[in-house]
């Protein structure tokens, strides 16, 4: 049974961390390197007001009872700062699976939201979640079960954050649509042998209409979006199992070992032992 818990937990999404800051607070490029390369940072103004810099946007004020969610690209500059007497809450939820490659595939949106009050329904709903969060962890002696209550809590704000963001795949109105089912397959079977020309086919277009419609709803071309999952696919298989990597290549839809490698170090800079090694490392120090 502890095997069977331990691998649900693994598959699900799950909790961080959990924080009250302490103001300033700020990511620049490296600074909090905590390893997780794809999470949802959510930022509760519990009271108080704060001040928010984000990149080369311009500054803005943040009021109690509204949300910050963030999924933080390597390059961000982010500065949340405010009186002594501001009270902000964090907690960082991370992905897996579906929603992992979801989060991931959110670069090319806007990746920095917040939630105003009067503008969304959910904000009372968000704030009794994390402040049942900041329960779970307050107890001093933890329960087993209390990790199995944190999975939906997780995914709560993980989808929240993808609907705030105007995840393609949440605002289509058909559930039936072609090309977001043929989007989910792509994500869920990255190992597959797709052909542009079987896509446009499956739904009904021709390739040059299939490769517009595609673009507008995921913000690539259907061979960027299937390379961009595979590589992160790759990523993630070579940092958190010790597979071979002429597999994990096969895994993904490489033919070759040296085809993965080539592409993996265009789109990371290091080739698929380097980053296997460079993981090892960081979670180390990490731990």
């Amino acid at each position: 049974m502890g095997k069977l818990n331990q691998a649900f937990l693994s598959a699900n999404a799950r909790i961080n961390l959990t924080e009250r800051c302490s103001l300033p607070y700020i990511y620049f490029p490296n600074a909090h390197e905590s390893g997780n390369d794809c999470c949802v940072d959510v930022f509760y103004i519990s009271d108080g007001t704060v001040e928010l810099m984000f990149n080369k946007t311009e500054t803005k004020e943040v009021l109690s009872g509204e949300f910050i969610l963030l999924n933080r690209q390597d390059d961000d500059h982010f500065i949340l700062s405010g009186g002594d007497d501001v009270v902000v809450l964090h907690t960082q939820a991370l992905p897996c699976g579906l929603y992992q490659d979801l989060v991931l595939c959110q670069g090319c949106h806007e990746h920095l939201q917040i939630l105003r009050r009067g503008e969304s329904e959910l904000l009372p709903v968000a704030a009794e979640m994390l402040e049942l969060l900041f329960r779970l962890n307050s107890k001093e002696d933890k329960a087993p079960v209390d990790l199995f209550i944190e999975i939906p809590i997780a995914l709560f704000f993980i989808q929240l954050y993808l609907i705030e963001t105007s995840c393609p795949l949440f605002t289509l109105h058909d559930a039936g649509h072609r090309l977001t089912s043929l989007i989910l397959d792509i994500i869920e079977k990255p190992g597959y042998q797709w052909r542009v020309k079987d896509m446009a086919i499956k739904c009904n277009m021709s390739t040059s209409i299939f490769i517009s419609e595609f673009r507008k709803i995921s913000g690539y071309t259907p061979l960027s979006f299937l390379k961009k999952i595979r590589l992160n696919r790759g990523k993630k298989l070579l940092e958190n199992t010790k597979t071979p990597i002429s597999v994990i290549a096969g895994e993904c839809g490489y033919n070759s070992h040296a085809s993965f490698a080539f592409y993996i170090k265009q789109e990371f800079g290091m080739s698929p032992i380097k980053i296997r090694k460079s993981h090892e490392i960081k979670k180390r120090n990490h731990y």
